[in-house]
């Protein structure tokens, strides 16, 4: 209730938690579910109910007409008066996406825990504990993920400054992107942190978000603190780019030859780093001196006789 006081809503969300496993517990057809994040005193107070994922038997899925086609199932229970946001995996979809076969959920790891609560198939208890290790360790692919962000929002912001003159949203984006340097510093840490990551950022490395983040909050924004921000990122990036960039840059030297970005996509089509991701750090690459940008033909449907041009790269070894 709003009035609780912090022991009696983390009480009260225990309380939720055992009763909603109770019932998942007699429901032959649910097979396991993770809570996601954890319950205590620390985070409690900004849970507006509890996250979870719900594995289910194949074939069994109900959809609803808002579901559309949207392949991602997601409702909202309640049990003791706290909302319970339930994503539904099908067993099979489940088992791929931990094995890395599709785009996995299990990358935001590193800002929140997962656990598994109940478990009737003891397979996905040991694909859990597997995907789960695997996450909260594998800091080369969420560096990259989180450096693409930033080098984005780098380059949006200098347009925003230097083509726009528009010193309002250059600081919004700016502050986007301290977000995204944020990221980068705690992957880095390798532990998952539950809290607002741009504080933790601000303990870990106080010089950078001085410039990125607090002078842009502090007064109008000028030309020259959205520079010096500006600046600082690009530099920042620059210094780490060959270590946060790591999983492309080895996967591309490796090839020995020009690379075309559906073929790039298609290689890291089992993480989150999408087609857009990938084209952001090979064009600040490309601008960087670090690969060469060429063209390679791209069909665009499977009997198309025409030719178009797809953006490819080629980097040195």
């Amino acid at each position: 209730m709003a009035d609780d006081t912090l022991d009696e809503k983390l009480a009260r969300y225990r309380s939720a938690l055992e009763l909603f496993t109770e019932r998942l517990e007699d429901d032959r057809y649910i097979l396991a579910a993770v809570l996601i994040g954890t319950l205590d005193e620390d985070t409690i107070w900004r849970k507006e109910g509890l996250h979870v994922w719900l594995i289910e038997a194949d074939g069994v899925t109900r959809r609803m007409k808002f579901d559309g086609n949207n392949e991602d199932i997601c409702r909202t229970l309640v049990e003791n008066g706290v909302n319970i946001y339930a994503e539904l995996f099908p067993r099979t979809r489940f088992r791929q996406m931990v094995e890395g076969s599709s785009r996995t959920a299990f990358r935001h790891s590193f800002y929140a825990r997962r656990q598994l609560i109940y478990a009737a198939d003891p397979s996905i208890e040991k694909w859990f504990e597997a995907a789960n290790s695997l996450a909260e360790h594998d800091q080369d692919k969420e560096l990259l993920v989180a450096t693409t962000w930033a080098i984005w929002s780098q380059r949006h912001c200098r347009k925003l400054l230097h083509i726009r003159k528009d010193l309002e949203r250059t600081r919004q984006h700016l502050i986007g992107a301290a977000h995204a340097l944020a990221a980068i510093h705690i992957v880095l840490q390798g532990e998952v942190y539950e809290h607002e990551i741009i504080y933790r950022a601000i303990d870990l490395n106080p010089e950078l978000f001085q410039t990125v983040y607090l002078d842009l909050l502090s007064g109008k924004p000028t030309r020259k603190k959205c520079q010096a921000a500006l600046d600082a990122l690009g530099e920042f990036i620059t210094e780490h780019a060959e270590r946060f960039l790591k999983p492309m840059l080895h996967w591309m030297r490796k090839q020995r030859r020009t690379v075309p970005l559906s073929e790039m996509s298609d290689h890291f089509a089992h993480t989150q780093l999408y087609p857009w991701h990938l084209e952001t750090a090979c064009e600040w690459l490309e601008e960087q001196g670090a690969l060469e940008k060429l063209s390679a033909p791209f069909a665009l449907t499977k009997k198309s006789r025409t030719e178009f041009e797809e953006p490819a790269y080629h980097i040195d070894e």
